[in-house]
């Protein structure tokens, strides 16, 4: 009874003080913030059932454009424009098709259930360009427009923080850095970015329905 007592006590008092906070400020060659970029620690426990998230349809574009996403996760893609979109995929870590989405049908839904890159686009808009980052760990947090992250995460020996962008052009092995239990990283970029990779929205088509070319 004692020790078990001391046992759930010591747990107690050890477990908030076993968390930390990583502060990541992220810049290109330039010095200037990168925004949406994604930052995790591996390797990280794993996902807990039942975990969603969600990839809108809106002004025909994905929104967000970027979604980091732990293995396991669940995402829905709703519509809420006034047109019909069709949402595929044909990347190895999650091949999937969703046909003639419209606004008032109930979002499909797509289980990740393998790490890696999964490129989004839409048969019926083709500059429509979107990506899930599956990651297998749950501690990941992406840039905002100061370049600015912030992970929780539980530290332990030999954790790498990663850095992913599709306008990042340093070479893989400079895409990880060993944490050495700093609170704090400037982590500025080696290489100067690449071009943005979404198309051009097509411009002077005749508009439909809501302002909406279909």
């Amino acid at each position: 009874m004692g020790r078990r007592y001391w046992g759930l006590a010591l747990a107690a008092l050890c477990g908030p003080l076993a968390a930390a906070t990583l502060e990541v400020r992220l810049s290109d060659t330039q010095g200037q913030p990168l925004a949406d970029a994604v930052l995790w620690v591996e390797p990280g426990p794993p996902q807990p059932v039942g975990a969603t998230a969600r990839v809108n349809q809106q002004k025909r574009q994905f929104e967000p454009y970027i979604l980091a996403v732990q293995t396991g996760t669940t995402v829905s893609f709703p519509n809420a424009d006034p047109i019909n979109h069709h949402v595929y995929s044909f990347s190895a870590a999650k091949r999937f098709e969703l046909r003639l989405q419209k606004s008032s049908d109930a979002p499909q839904e797509v289980r990740f259930d393998k790490p890696g890159l999964v490129t989004l686009g839409c048969n019926i808009h083709d500059w429509m360009l979107g990506f899930v980052l599956v990651l297998d760990s749950p501690w990941f947090a992406q840039t905002d427009a100061r370049g600015l992250a912030r992970i929780e995460f539980e530290p332990a020996a030999g954790q790498r923080l990663h850095v992913w962008h599709p306008r990042i052009a340093d070479p893989a092995e400079q895409q990880v850095r060993e944490l050495g239990g700093a609170a704090a990283v400037a982590w500025q970029l080696g290489a100067p970015l690449k071009r943005d990779p979404r198309p051009k929205e097509p411009s002077g088509k005749p508009k439909g329905k809501g302002g909406y070319a279909p």
